[in-house]
């Protein structure tokens, strides 16, 4: 359906933000220091906009879900 593939395009911008986010240490550090999941999610947000992608705080956590084995490995 078309809500589907949007969903999947969407999934795919946080999907390349996080890829960069592991290149980047700086921007890994910053990810690292949020207190909660909460601002986890904020920040990724925020910063993703900074750094022209554009996503929701809905969609993070979705693709958090998708992927929290992976998540925590790297950001414990």
């Amino acid at each position: 359906s078309q809500y589907e593939y949007v969903r999947q395009d969407m999934s795919k911008h946080v999907k390349q933000f996080h890829q960069m986010v592991m290149q980047n240490p700086p921007l890994l550090k910053r990810l690292k220091s949020a207190s909660d999941r909460d601002s986890f999610v904020k920040l990724i947000v925020q910063l993703g906009g900074e750094y022209g992608y554009s996503f929701t705080s809905k969609e993070v956590e979705v693709y958090i879900k998708e992927n929290l084995l992976t998540l925590i490995r790297q950001f414990a």
